[in-house]
């Protein structure tokens, strides 16, 4: 059996390959990360950067698909380059084992790629490359905060402009006004819950994989969608 089979019923021959045809940059394999990255190799997407220099550590596993116990101290970015050749051995791969700064910023040729999943949980790194696809034309999904969250069912997709309940979103717009970006629209992936203030203060951001997971799943389904209405 076609390991496509259920795909194409779904999206017909020609939707699977401009998907096949497609590239996407995720940046960030985190808990959101992780989950969307695999659901692109997954859907068929031919060509996907993984930009990530983390290590997995016991802390990840919770929540994050590449961390293992038999990947605790391998590069995110590998564990999930391996990870994707056991799900389509046709896939193409683009490991960046990199942060984002302005070092190594401009070494990526961002313009190679259709669309890029923004699934960074910094905010700096986030707004740098959110600014770059801006300038640059590059069509973008970005993820805002998924931790201090419990409820998936409260996660959903919109404007960055009309977003509820996020502190990071709320950084997110206030920096893209002071730099003249008001004007400028994108879709995020954001969850309407509210949660007490004084869990959001925790210098430790505590996460859970249902939520986190939706989160990846979602911005995946945007892109895809994105994708596959492309012109």
């Amino acid at each position: 059996m076609d390991r496509w089979e259920r795909l194409t019923q779904l999206i017909g021959k020609d939707g699977f390959e401009r998907l096949r045809q497609s590239r996407v940059l995720v940046a960030g394999l985190g808990g959101v990360g992780s989950f969307c990255a695999e659901a692109l190799v997954r859907c068929g997407v031919g060509t996907v950067g993984a930009l990530d220099a983390d290590l997995s550590e016991p802390s990840n596993i919770n929540r994050q698909l590449f961390a293992l116990t038999d990947t605790l101290g391998e590069q995110k970015a590998v564990s999930f380059e391996k990870r994707a050749k056991q799900i389509n051995p046709d896939v193409i791969i683009h490991p960046y084992p990199m942060f984002l700064n302005r070092e190594t910023f401009e070494s990526l040729d961002y313009s190679g790629y259709d669309i890029v999943a923004d699934c960074i949980d910094s905010l700096v790194p986030k707004l740098n490359l959110i600014l770059h696809c801006l300038k640059h034309d590059i069509p973008i999904v970005a993820s805002t905060g998924a931790g201090f969250k419990l409820d998936p069912t409260m996660v959903q997709s919109g404007s960055i402009w009309e977003t509820k309940h996020d502190p990071l979103a709320h950084r997110m717009r206030k920096k893209l006004r002071q730099w003249g970006f008001g004007h400028r629209d994108f879709p995020v992936v954001y969850s309407l819950e509210t949660r007490p203030d004084t869990v959001s203060k925790s210098e430790i951001i505590g996460s859970m994989v249902t939520v986190t997971g939706t989160f990846g799943l979602t911005v995946a389904a945007v892109v895809l969608e994105k994708l596959l209405s492309k012109k």
